[in-house]
């Protein structure tokens, strides 16, 4: 099922997601990934922050809010760009998915997963799922220092 085996990142990009996942801490901050998809890489050219929606498990789980999807889609679309994937962070917990990210995961995207710790985001990962389902697998996370070239 997944084609995406890499993910690059604007470097200004990178910084304002870290920035957003630290601003959340304690709680998981959330996000939608704007960009293109050329080939098997997903270049990630802009970041937004999400509301979590989910009040109650807010440190450890996310809702990322729809109407958030919606407004990210149409911006993205005014550009010519689409989104590639979301991101989220673990406050004091590992940047690797847990069972509830797989189970509510969309294939066909990247997510991209910040630890953040009260020091500030210590890791950054990226995944993919293989399957509808999972299991997640790790995709390369190359930050670039400036946009990249124009789809090919």
């Amino acid at each position: 099922m997944s084609t995406i085996a890499e993910a690059l990142i604007v470097g200004s990009m990178y910084e304002h997601m870290s920035d957003m996942a630290d601003d959340s801490y304690p709680d998981e901050g959330c996000g939608i990934l704007v960009g293109r998809f050329n080939g098997e890489r997903a270049e990630i050219l802009a970041v937004t922050r999400g509301k979590n929606l989910n009040t109650e498990r807010s440190r450890d789980r996310y809702v990322l809010d729809p109407a958030d999807i919606v407004e990210a889609d149409r911006e993205a679309r005014a550009r010519g760009w689409d989104i590639v994937g979301f991101w989220h962070s673990h406050p004091d917990h590992p940047a690797q998915p847990s069972q509830f990210d797989t189970d509510h995961a969309w294939g066909d995207y990247v997510y991209v997963i910040c630890r953040t710790t009260s020091e500030g985001t210590a890791d950054i990962n990226a995944f993919t799922l293989t399957a509808e389902g999972g299991p997640f697998e790790p995709v390369l996370l190359v930050v670039a220092p400036t946009d990249p070239p124009a789809e090919r």
